[in-house]
């Protein structure tokens, strides 16, 4: 027991990495993905165009998660996530409410969920439990 106690912050980092980062790829970023190379429509957000909005946020959502969800260089990589999800929150979903209350309708709640999410992998880093960490120890 006290060698899984004093591995807790590896651990959590490992949590917090395999769920917020699976949740993220396989949820959104894939989706995203698709839609790029199927050249689907999407929306212009800040001063961003469609197709270029479309493009950032497949690289936060895909690409800068799965590095998160394996351990690979997960500050840096948590950053375009972490600043989508506030867009996501307080931009796309400025006139939403916070919760989402019933089935019908958007909030912040999902994007603000996962944004904290990833600031927590922003703070703990990869851990020992990662990509980063068998590279470290090479």
């Amino acid at each position: 027991m006290k060698t899984l106690l004093s591995n807790e912050k590896d651990l959590a980092a490992l949590i917090l990495r395999i769920g917020f980062g699976f949740y993220m790829v396989f949820g959104h970023g894939l989706a995203k993905l698709q839609m790029l190379l199927g050249g689907a429509d999407f929306f212009g957000v800040l001063f961003f165009g469609p197709q270029l909005s479309l493009i950032l946020v497949t690289l936060a959502e895909f690409f800068a998660a799965l590095m998160v969800l394996v351990g690979f260089k997960t500050r840096l990589a948590s950053i375009p996530v972490i600043f989508t999800m506030a867009v996501a929150a307080f931009v796309v979903h400025l006139s939403d409410p916070w919760f989402q209350m019933g089935a019908d309708g958007g909030s912040k709640e999902l994007a603000l969920l996962f944004m904290t999410g990833f600031l927590g992998t922003f703070f703990l880093g990869s851990g020992k439990y990662s990509l980063d960490g068998l590279i470290s120890k090479k």
